[in-house]
């Protein structure tokens, strides 16, 4: 989970130097977030009890949009504290969409942000979208389909170069824009299906 949110973070700082390579500013505007109205202290619960219900009898559990991205805020707030605010997470079919916004004081002080930083606004919109396949027992990884940043889209190099940057291993059947990762304890797989997500015990 940390591994995924720093991915977004390093995402963000390349968009940075890529978006303002000519130092022009383009419009910033501000989306609301769809989920906020529903997303609660509750909702982060009832998704924790799911899991707890999935580790001890071995059912598969669906989590909905709201209680992921619940969980997300309240059971990994300090995590996020400096990689991701207001984060949320759309299920659409089999495809998950995550948004945050970056503050501009929390990103790196690196040369690609130094160049732009006059034209940042406080904080900017980070939107990645993919889908999510289950490589093995314990194992995931995320095919990254696109990513923008304060609504301007990263091209595919560039995402591709922050994965490397990462760390990305190169295993066989692993294309260069899929980022593995282990799965939480107790879960063996997961997937995204009819606009929710699935985990399955580990075997």
């Amino acid at each position: 989970m940390r591994n995924l949110l720093a991915l977004v973070g390093l995402i963000a700082i390349l968009a940075v130097g890529y978006k303002y390579r000519d130092r022009i500013p383009g419009p910033w505007q501000k989306s609301a977030d769809p989920a906020a109205a529903e997303v609660s202290q509750a909702a982060a619960e009832n998704a924790e009890k799911k899991l707890e219900r999935m580790r001890q009898s071995g059912d598969t559990i669906h989590l909905s949009a709201v209680e992921f991205t619940s969980y997300l805020r309240y059971r990994f707030h300090d995590q996020l504290a400096n990689e991701l605010d207001a984060p949320s997470v759309q299920f659409t079919g089999d495809t998950l969409t995550l948004n945050g916004r970056v503050p501009t004081d929390r990103l790196p002080d690196v040369r690609e942000v130094r160049v732009a930083r006059e034209f940042l606004p406080d904080t900017s919109e980070v939107k990645l979208r993919g889908q999510l396949r289950t490589l093995g027992s314990g194992r995931a990884a995320l095919k990254i389909h696109s990513v923008s940043f304060a609504k301007v889209p990263v091209p595919h190099d560039v995402f591709t170069n922050a994965l490397n940057r990462l760390g990305r291993s190169n295993e066989p059947g692993l294309a260069a824009d899929e980022y593995p990762f282990r799965l939480p304890p107790g879960v063996g797989s997961a997937r995204v299906e009819a606009g929710e997500l699935v985990l399955a015990p580990g075997r």
